[in-house]
């Protein structure tokens, strides 16, 4: 719990590092996601650490709310941030996440914390923050046309995909196959990282940060060198993701 704390913090401050050299300006471009600009994508940062601060101390009332109004819960937030100025969106996000750190610093790692989909370990639920982090810092760099620095973080990223495998299947309407898979990444450090059995006959194998990027549907695998072997690791490949809810329409490949 210690490890992943620590190193949700540092994928927060290095976002936060390279928001505070925008312009109010640049908070203003559009990003990748659909309709978002830079500063939509962290006023829902800040919007979904403060529903986790609610559900960590036992108010439900966001997840009642989403369930009434569907994706319409998005626009909460987005509109909360629009209303605000670059800086003070930027107050806003540094508030929630220092208060939901507090208090996943005091959970124990099994606890189990409600969530839109279903429960999360608090250890897991750190780990879909950390995700998330970097998933939509990735819009925001991208918007400036910055290639971000990919750190060893990205295991946590990696882990989350594969542990999330079942529901990658069940949100797309498609049944679970028992056929294992393993993955097979070399870590931005150089370092090798791996998940499943050794003589799974399906495979995913690459660079960490461009299956990282196909994990939150930032990029299409065809766009990147990942090694796909076996039928099952290339149905995976197509849907695979890290989040909950509808898996959307993901990034057209480029070549």
């Amino acid at each position: 719990m210690k490890e992943i704390l620590g190193d949700l913090r540092d994928e927060q401050e290095a976002l936060d590092r390279f928001l505070s050299r925008l312009t109010d300006e640049q908070w203003e471009l559009p990003t990748p996601a659909q309709g978002w600009t830079v500063r939509d994508s962290v006023s829902h940062l800040a919007h979904i650490d403060e529903v986790a601060v609610a559900l960590i101390t036992g108010d439900n009332t966001p997840l009642e709310l989403a369930a009434k109004i569907g994706v319409g819960f998005n626009d909460i937030g987005l509109n909360k941030g629009r209303s605000m100025s670059p800086a003070g969106v930027l107050g806003w996000w540094r508030e929630a996440r220092s208060r939901e750190m507090e208090l996943l610093a005091k959970c124990d790692p099994k606890q189990r914390i409600p969530w839109f989909a279903m429960p999360m370990g608090a250890r897991a639920f750190a780990t879909a923050r950390l995700m998330e982090t970097w998933a939509h810092g990735l819009d925001c760099y991208d918007a400036l046309g910055v290639e971000p620095q990919d750190t060893d973080r990205l295991r946590h990223v990696a882990l989350l995909a594969y542990l999330a495998r079942p529901y990658a299947y069940q949100v797309n309407g498609l049944g679970v196959p028992d056929r294992p898979l393993r993955l097979e990444l070399t870590l931005p450090s150089g370092l090798s990282w791996s998940q499943g059995p050794e003589d799974a006959a399906d495979r995913i194998q690459g660079k960490a940060g461009e299956f990282c990027r196909v994990a939150v549907r930032r990029r299409h695998w065809k766009d990147t060198d990942l090694k796909v072997s076996g039928e099952e690791a290339a149905r995976f490949v197509e849907i695979v993701q890290t989040y909950a809810g509808p898996p959307g329409s993901g990034r057209k490949p480029k070549r």
